[in-house]
């Protein structure tokens, strides 16, 4: 049974929301851009407009049966659309983690902040025992990321990438919720 999230969510720079049809452009922009989608299992190249769209409805359908929240990472101070992030529930204890940030936004700490509160939401709100993430070895920003989420390396794993039709290694990092302290 899919759990009531409150949104938006905020971060002091950043507003997460559920991706509109309005953000097809911008999806389809951002996302088509291949410095971006090489770096990502999911994201096809060359990416469309129709496939924006497409995505876009997903995410609402994903969203309301509670198997992945998928949120739209908007800066508070433009409005722009800059990335993309999203949870997707392994079973009731695990959480995945995915994300991308839009070249043009990218090295201005919006990945961590956006993917610092998806964590929170996960640990806090959803009680989300694990949190995972993946990414290929030699993208450094995005472990980066994951570090200061406070995720740590696990190991090499094989998985299908399907916007690559073929699997790919990547490096898998994970933290389990923290325990509270009793008072």
């Amino acid at each position: 049974m899919p759990v009531s999230i409150r949104l938006p969510l905020r971060t002091e720079r950043l507003i997460l929301r559920r991706l509109e049809r309005t953000d097809a452009q911008a999806v389809r922009k951002l996302a088509g851009d291949w410095e971006l989608a090489r770096w990502t299992s999911d994201i096809p190249h060359p990416y469309d407009a129709t496939m924006a769209r497409d995505f876009i409805a997903w995410t609402h359908k994903e969203f309301a049966a509670g198997r992945r929240y998928v949120f739209a990472i908007v800066s508070r101070a433009s409005g722009d659309l800059v990335g993309v992030i999203s949870l997707t529930l392994l079973g009731r204890v695990e959480g995945e983690l995915g994300y991308w940030i839009g070249l043009p936004f990218q090295r201005q700490g919006f990945a961590s902040e956006a993917a610092g509160r998806v964590v929170q939401l996960a640990f806090e709100e959803l009680a989300i025992e694990r949190v995972s993430a993946a990414c290929l070895p030699d993208n450094e920003p995005s472990w980066r990321v994951m570090e200061r989420c406070g995720l740590n390396y696990v190991e090499r794993i094989q998985r299908w990438a399907p916007a690559r039709r073929s699997s790919i290694e990547l490096l898998l990092y994970a933290m389990k919720r923290p325990v509270q302290a009793e008072v």
